[in-house]
Formats: C-alpha cells, sequence, structure tokens
C-alpha cells in the first residue's frame, strides 16, 4: 500500500511538494488515487515526469486536478480501458497480459479482489491503446480462456454503464430482487 510519503518522495524529483494527500474510504482504505500540491511550473515537469510511470505496481495517470464537475477540454483518448467479463477464479493476471499483449501493449491489467477473502470478482480490467484495445476487444470477445467464454467490451465509467444483462426491457424489473409491483395495476384488484 502506497503511503502520502511514499507518494511525496516520488514527486519531489520535479520539484517542492506543498502538500500531498490520499483519499480514503470509510473503513480507512485507500480510495486508489492522491492529490499532490506543487507550483505550477513543477507540476508541469511532474506531469510529464510522472504520467505513464510504474509505480508500486500499478501505472500512474497524472494530470491536473480540476474543480468537480469540470472536465478537461475532450483531446483524443491516448489508452482505452477494457472490462474482460466471466473470467474463470483460476485465471491470473499473467494469462490476461499473454492474451491481450497479441493484440498490442498492454499499458494495465487490474483483476480486482473481494476485500474479505481475497478471492478474484470475476472480471479485469485491461488497459491498452485505442487501435489495439478495439481490435483485442473485437477478438477476444467470445474467446474460451480458462474454461470460460469471456465477454469483452470498452469499460464505462461507474453509472453510465449500459446493462445489456438486465431484464429492464420496458417492464417493472428495476435490477431488485423482488417484482416492483407499485406500476402494477393488477395488484389488488382481483375481479372476478
Amino acid at each position: 500500500d502506497t503511503t502520502a510519503e511514499d507518494l511525496k518522495a516520488a514527486f519531489e524529483e520535479f520539484g517542492d511538494v506543498m502538500d500531498c494527500f490520499l483519499p480514503v474510504d470509510y473503513d480507512g482504505n485507500a480510495r486508489g488515487f492522491g492529490f499532490i500540491q506543487m507550483s505550477d511550473e513543477d507540476s508541469l515537469k511532474a506531469i510529464e515526469g510522472m504520467n505513464g510511470v510504474e509505480f508500486d505496481g500499478r501505472t500512474l495517470n497524472v494530470n491536473k486536478s480540476l474543480p468537480k464537475g469540470q472536465r478537461p477540454a475532450a483531446a483524443a483518448p491516448k489508452e482505452t480501458k477494457l472490462y474482460v467479463g466471466n473470467l474463470s477464479w483460476g485465471t491470473e493476471e499473467g494469462a490476461l497480459r499473454e492474451l491481450f499483449g497479441e493484440y498490442g501493449s498492454v499499458i494495465d491489467c487490474y483483476i480486482p479482489t473481494d476485500r474479505e477473502t481475497g478471492q478474484h470478482r470475476g472480471f479485469a480490467f485491461v488497459t491498452m491503446g485505442p487501435d489495439d484495445a478495439l481490435r483485442a476487444a473485437d477478438e477476444t470477445d467470445g474467446y474460451e480462456l480458462d474454461g470460460r467464454i469471456l465477454r469483452v467490451n470498452e469499460a464505462q465509467p461507474k453509472g453510465q454503464r449500459n446493462n445489456y444483462n438486465s431484464y429492464n426491457d420496458g417492464g417493472n424489473y428495476d435490477g431488485d430482487d423482488a417484482w416492483d409491483s407499485s406500476e402494477d395495476d393488477s395488484w389488488g384488484n382481483d375481479s372476478y
């Protein structure tokens, strides 16, 4: 686990670090990102020098922090994150890197794990260049790996995902465990 001191030391190579903050969740677990405060000139050097660098086993994505809700000017994406679903519990990161490496350079490969059991959750994210990712998604969607048929598509930010497997086809099912009867006019209107 990366500490604020580790991160600060890495960025001090590019200038004076005025502040370093690593947000945590309610349980005190790191949320996977941080904020470094530097002078404008030093921060540009740090962005140039640290973006894309591997640090504590992860590839850093370093950019200027913007106010909440504000987005940077759109530029052509330099990388595309793929969602890889329906993984076998036995699938390892090396097997994914090898498979996707056939289609181009794998920038990052991440298999989320359950915090309590340490078991991976049956899906992964693979980051590649846009053209390589498009070809890899086309070629590996439906591919059998470790006895399972992979589902591969471009990862979508939380809240913007298309629920292709949901039963929400215009009916009253909202994805919960029970039928939503609030819109069902027939409920309680048993006329014989």
